[in-house]
């Protein structure tokens, strides 16, 4: 999580099957903390105690969550330390999976990975150069996450992309507009359009809400694309 980002999910299922979860600003799941929290789930009325551990795991089903639909070859673009990948290589509709990165780091992660699954393969590439590495219509997804705001010829990214992809693209990222970590200030309608001057069909889904005290700011969007 980047640090500007003031408040957090926590959040699990309750028995009943219902999700809950409250925004808090004081830790991340991903804090070394012992910090708890007590709520009621809004349906049974039962008590739910969300531990470090449990708020990790139900953020991260939330995410994963809109990957379900992926399959065949996969290329994991900004693999970073194998977030997706990591979970990708578990679904059986997934034959491969190629992971790239412009840094070396990654390597060292991802032969953790191989070791159990051959059907992963890491490639050291920079995304401006991805076309080189990889052939029109070589991959049946793309898939990336807080990737896209580092990307500075955003003209190129999607030209080169939609070239290379067959089924459809997942994207998925944090879009705040004073976010001076971002390299470009294309928001997700922005994004939407360019796939679509391309040919694709696109939706945007709304994962979470970021609240601050002056405002509600749209923080995280995933950008489906494909050929429906």
């Amino acid at each position: 999580m980047f640090k500007e980002h003031n408040y957090i999910i926590w959040g699990t299922k309750c028995p009943c099957g219902r999700e809950n979860f409250i925004l808090q600003n004081k830790f991340h799941p991903w804090n070394e903390s012992d910090f708890k929290i007590v709520i009621k789930c809004s349906y049974c009325k039962s008590f739910l105690t969300v531990d470090k551990q449990a708020a990790e795991q139900f953020y991260n089903e939330r995410i994963y969550s809109y990957f379900e639909d992926v399959e065949g070859i996969v290329l994991d673009v900004g693999y970073g330390g194998g977030f997706l990948t990591q979970h990708l290589i578990n679904k059986e509709s997934v034959e491969k999976i190629y992971a790239i990165d412009i840094d070396e780091n990654s390597k060292e992660e991802i032969n953790k990975l191989v070791t159990k699954h051959k059907n992963i393969e890491f490639k050291l590439c920079d995304l401006k150069n991805i076309l080189e590495a990889f052939k029109e219509k070589s991959v049946d997804y793309v898939v990336n996450r807080d990737v896209f705001m580092f990307v500075e010829d955003t003209q190129k990214y999607f030209d080169d992309i939609t070239k290379i992809v067959r089924k459809g693209i997942r994207q998925m990222g944090w879009f705040i507009s004073d976010n001076k970590r971002m390299k470009n200030k294309l928001m997700p309608s922005d994004i939407a359009a360019e796939l679509k001057k391309r040919g694709w069909k696109v939706e945007l889904r709304i994962l979470e809400m970021k609240q601050s005290a002056r405002r509600v700011t749209l923080c995280l969007q995933d950008v489906l694309a494909g050929k429906f």
